[in-house]
């Protein structure tokens, strides 16, 4: 069952969705650094990942389920947010550069038939952001948030949904190892405490977040494995 679009914005409101937003932004930029003029869809609820976007694309839209319902974003007057079927996307084949799943893969009941529609916009090479709660973290576990709601997933099931809808799997990274507090006190020290967890609790993150490549041909292992080196990312092995 899908959030609703007013507890996700109420939550993204208080301080806690505020730092939540911070460090979502801090690692995708990691894994995102240049996005200057890439055509980018968010599916999902998008609009806390703005910041990494604006200005600097040609062009973002946030797509919102309808059983989720949709908010203007960022106005009325200049709305970017459309309502729709999550897997009957609104866009020509080949039409996208990059696109994002936040709070959506975990509430959706037709997983496959997003990622093969999302397969079908993305351009070759294009890419794949998805956001999902970590089942072995402590954020899916209490329901103050919006990822202790849904469908968590571990690295190995994510990847496999991904490499079923003929993605690559290209990079793992991880965030919210902070508990889901309002302590004033821990957020912070919310900085040290991502990196120190990161190190030496790598599995009890909040949420895990996956890059992969719109697959239109069988890859260069090989070379895959030389640029997540060259990177410093990880690189999951091609098992299709």
């Amino acid at each position: 069952m899908w959030s609703d679009v007013s507890n996700l914005r109420s939550f993204y409101s208080s301080n806690l969705g505020q730092l939540t937003q911070e460090l979502l932004c801090s690692e995708i930029k990691k894994l995102w650094p240049k996005v200057t003029g890439q055509r980018i869809l968010t599916i999902g609820y998008g609009p806390p990942l703005s910041p990494l976007f604006n200005n600097n694309t040609e062009i973002i839209f946030h797509l919102m389920p309808q059983q989720q319902g949709v908010i203007h974003w960022p106005s009325r007057h200049y709305n970017s947010a459309l309502l729709s079927d999550e897997s009957r996307l609104p866009f020509n084949d080949s039409s996208l550069d990059r696109v994002v799943l936040l709070h959506a893969i975990e509430f959706t009941s037709r997983t496959h038939p997003m990622l093969r529609e999302i397969w079908r916009t993305l351009a070759a090479g294009g890419k794949l952001l998805v956001v999902a709660p970590n089942r072995g973290g402590l954020w899916t576990r209490l329901e103050r948030t919006p990822f202790g709601h849904g469908e968590p997933y571990s690295v190995q099931q994510l990847t496999t949904l991904l490499r079923q809808a003929v993605f690559l799997p290209e990079h793992i990274n991880s965030a919210l190892y902070i508990p889901p507090t309002n302590n004033r006190v821990i957020h912070r020290l919310a900085g040290t405490w991502e990196k120190v967890a990161r190190n030496y609790f790598p599995f009890f993150s909040g949420v895990i977040i996956v890059e992969a490549e719109k697959r239109v041909y069988l890859p260069n292992t090989a070379g895959v494995a030389a640029k997540a080196k060259d990177s410093g990312w990880r690189t999951l092995p091609d098992t299709a």
